[in-house]
C-alpha cells in the first residue's frame, strides 16, 4: 500500500507560479512523512519537499521511486553520489527528485517538486546577496514563506579556516546593528555556532571543518512580512 499526498497550493495573486495542478507523490506505507516546505522557492523557482524516513533498505526505497517516477518521464535519471542514490525525473515543466541517504538502522530520504517556470518570472524574485566570505561556493539557496515570516537556508563552504569564517559573519553582522544572542568557537572539535538577532530578524549560523574545507549553514528567519 501507498501513502498518497496531493500538492494543492492556495493561488496568491503575487506568485501566480503556485499552481494547483501539481503532480501527486505517492510514499511507501511503511514510512514516516513530514512536510519540510510546502511553499518554498529554490534559487528563484517554486518548491515542495518532503522528509521520509523509512527502515527498508536505500535501494529499496530508491526502487519505490524508480518504479513510480520512470514511466512518466520526460527524462529520467538514477545514480549513486557520495554514497546517496539520487534520483531525478524530469516531468515537464515539474522537476521530481529524491535523495536517499544510509543512516544506520533506517533510510532517510529528502523528496522535492520544483516547477519551471518562465525567466522573467524567476528574475523578478527578491535573490538579496547573502554576505559571504571570498572563495566561497554556494551550494544551495532556499527561501519559504508563509503568512507571518519568510525564511532562507544556505549551504556554502570555502577553504578559509573555521575562525576566519566565524569572526567574518560575527563582525559582518555586529556592523550592522545585529546583537550576539549566542556563540560558541571551538577550534580543536572543528566547530562553532553563532546566534544573532535585529529586532525579529533572527540568524543561526553553524560552521563544521572537514577535509580541508568549512562548511556552513546559515538559518535566516524574518517575522511581521
Amino acid at each position: 500500500m501507498m501513502k498518497a499526498f496531493t500538492i494543492t497550493i492556495a493561488l496568491l495573486l503575487a506568485a501566480p507560479s503556485f499552481a494547483s495542478d501539481w503532480p501527486e507523490i505517492e510514499f511507501p506505507d511503511t514510512a514516516k512523512v513530514e512536510v519540510v516546505a510546502d511553499n518554498m522557492r529554490y534559487q528563484g523557482y517554486p518548491m515542495k519537499t518532503w522528509l521520509v524516513e523509512d527502515k527498508q533498505s536505500q535501494m529499496m526505497l530508491a526502487s519505490f521511486f524508480k518504479q513510480q517516477w520512470q514511466n512518466s518521464s520526460d527524462r529520467f535519471d538514477a545514480q549513486m553520489f557520495n554514497g546517496d542514490y539520487i534520483i531525478n525525473s524530469l516531468q515537464d515543466p515539474y522537476l521530481l527528485t529524491a535523495r536517499i541517504s544510509q543512516n544506520y538502522d533506517h533510510v532517510v530520504a529528502y523528496v522535492g517538486i520544483t516547477k519551471n517556470v518562465e525567466q522573467a518570472e524567476s528574475n523578478n524574485v527578491n535573490s538579496s546577496q547573502f554576505p559571504v566570505p571570498t572563495g566561497t561556493t554556494v551550494i544551495s539557496d532556499i527561501e519559504s514563506t508563509d503568512l507571518y515570516k519568510q525564511a532562507r537556508t544556505l549551504v556554502m563552504n570555502n577553504p578559509k579556516s573555521l575562525s576566519a569564517n566565524y569572526h567574518y559573519f560575527r563582525r559582518y553582522f555586529q556592523q550592522r546593528g545585529w546583537v550576539e544572542n549566542s556563540a560558541m568557537l571551538d577550534s580543536q572539535a572543528g566547530k562553532a555556532v553563532l546566534q544573532m538577532s535585529q529586532g525579529t530578524n533572527l540568524i543561526d549560523i553553524s560552521f563544521n571543518r572537514k577535509k580541508s574545507k568549512t562548511f556552513i549553514v546559515a538559518n535566516q528567519v524574518m517575522e511581521g512580512l
